[in-house]
């Protein structure tokens, strides 16, 4: 290939990238927290995620597969939230709850009509397992893995 061509191939990817909106970017999920000392200690200690290098002044992200990172962000206020905000896609929920429990982290259990938890895991048929566990901040993270 010619440079001519690699300059139009060049400009078509990038038509073809700007069409495709946003599809080609990297995302974080967002967490807010009073205290990002506690924050980073939770989320490297117990969850098992490395601090990224990419990690600025009042804020913390940290890596996930694929590309895909946690950003938490300080703020004086408390997390607002009533609902899942961060979803941990897993091949095994049993396991997975089974070694954060082992890291000290408390998972939520509930007792509803339509969702109960047998340690720790919820069942929904047709969808699949979900686990619940919250941060020093009170963000609800979840463990989801697919029927």
């Amino acid at each position: 290939m010619n440079a001519a061509d690699r300059t139009a191939k060049t400009a078509t990817d990038a038509v073809d990238n700007h069409a495709a909106g946003l599809s080609a970017s990297s995302i974080s999920a967002v967490l807010c927290s009073a205290d990002l000392e506690r924050s980073q200690e939770f989320y490297e200690q117990q969850v098992g995620l490395k601090l990224s290098a990419e990690t600025i002044p009042n804020h913390l992200v940290f890596e996930a597969a694929d590309g895909a990172t946690l950003l938490v962000y300080g703020r004086p206020g408390p997390n607002q939230a009533d609902h899942t905000q961060v979803r941990f896609w897993s091949t095994d929920v049993e396991r997975d709850v089974r070694e954060l429990v082992a890291r000290g982290v408390v998972f939520e259990d509930y007792d509803f009509p339509k969702l109960k938890t047998i340690e720790h895991v919820a069942t929904t048929a047709g969808v699949g397992k979900s686990a619940w566990f919250k941060d020093p901040d009170g963000n609800t993270l979840a463990l989801f893995q697919s029927e």
